[in-house]
């Protein structure tokens, strides 16, 4: 039997905690690690975000709050030491199965044991009465799957909308305000008995309880190399706002599964770089694609042939191999 495991993660470093998270999907291949966590007053980009747009960059600085990228899909969030953080790292479940039900389905549970009327929402959301309280994203590494998310129990919500930008296309279709939805905070829900530690408690019983666990103690080799990950990548301004490059073309589109945005170099007809964006829920990272687009010709159905070589899902979540292929060539709607 395979064992499960819960990580006791004190520390509030948003780098630290990002490169623990990864180290742990990409070096223990086995059972179900459950990690609980916070980061200290800290903005957290979405693996194909463009963090110099999202950012209110005066804000930021001012108020000192820490930027870092993640590795998995998504828009931008706001953390404070109102917020509980959690990651599940477990093997991918069989062909069909709906992965963020699943993983969010224990955190709903624990929700309604409470007393609030919780439910899973949208591409990656969850709800308390109209209000959005945790938001969710996941990747895959190998055989593995990290799904992790961001609950608001008692966070300054004034802060969110200061310190992030917000594109007015994203709220230009009708789809879009339709779904739009306050945030609100876990703690206007439940009893007034039930504090920050009772609450991560009762997440980590629900997460495990299937079966026995074992607080999982790292070895002061690992730390050493987590240390080094945090420093080496989380800890880079070219990791957490990339490098950017001198383009010809800048196209963007918003589509039901989030916004596609694309820079890119093309030359005699042919694509020479190529840079991708967007709050997509990918599983995958998308330069994956952008890089096998490299010498293909800027034609829209040559590109979307390129594109259909790939599980479009993994990398784009919802969003179609022929919407992707439009924002590309600047294709009309």
């Amino acid at each position: 039997m395979k064992n499960n495991y819960l990580v006791v993660n004190n520390c509030t470093d948003p780098y630290y905690n990002l490169a623990l998270e990864e180290y742990l999907l990409t070096h223990h291949m086995e059972g179900v690690i459950v990690m609980l966590w916070q980061n200290d007053n800290t903005i957290v980009v979405g693996r194909h975000q463009n963090a110099m747009e999202e950012i209110n960059q005066q804000f930021v600085k001012e108020h000192g709050i820490r930027v870092v990228r993640r590795t998995t899909g998504g828009g931008a969030v706001y953390h404070d030491l109102g917020n509980l953080n959690y990651s599940v790292i477990a093997d991918r479940g069989e062909e069909g199965r709906d992965e963020m039900k699943h993983f969010t389905g224990p955190v709903i549970e624990v929700l309604r044991e409470l007393g609030a009327k919780a439910e899973f929402s949208g591409r990656n959301d969850i709800m308390i009465e109209d209000r959005k309280v945790s938001g969710t994203a996941q990747r895959i590494y190998r055989n593995r799957i990290l799904h992790h998310g961001c609950l608001l129990f008692d966070s300054d919500l004034s802060v969110v909308s200061k310190s992030l930008n917000v594109r007015s296309e994203k709220f230009n279709s009708k789809a879009v305000k339709s779904v739009k939805s306050r945030v609100g905070n876990i703690k206007d829900y439940v009893p007034d008995e039930i504090t920050m530690d009772v609450f991560r408690e009762r997440l980590a019983e629900k997460m495990l309880e299937d079966s026995g666990y074992d607080m999982l103690k790292l070895p002061e080799k690992e730390l050493v190399q987590i240390e080094r990950l945090k420093r080496e990548k989380y800890e880079t301004w070219e990791w957490n706002y990339g490098q950017p490059i001198n383009c010809a073309i800048h196209n963007y589109k918003k589509y039901e599964g989030g916004t596609v945005e694309v820079y890119m170099n093309v030359r005699e007809g042919r694509i020479e770089e190529c840079l991708m964006y967007g709050d997509f829920m990918a599983l995958r990272p998308a330069s994956e694609v952008a890089g096998r687009l490299t010498g293909c010709r800027y034609r829209y159905e040559e590109v979307l042939e390129v594109l259909q070589e790939f599980r479009i899902r993994d990398y784009f979540g919802t969003i179609e191999a022929n919407e992707v292929a439009a924002c590309i060539c600047c294709v009309p709607e």
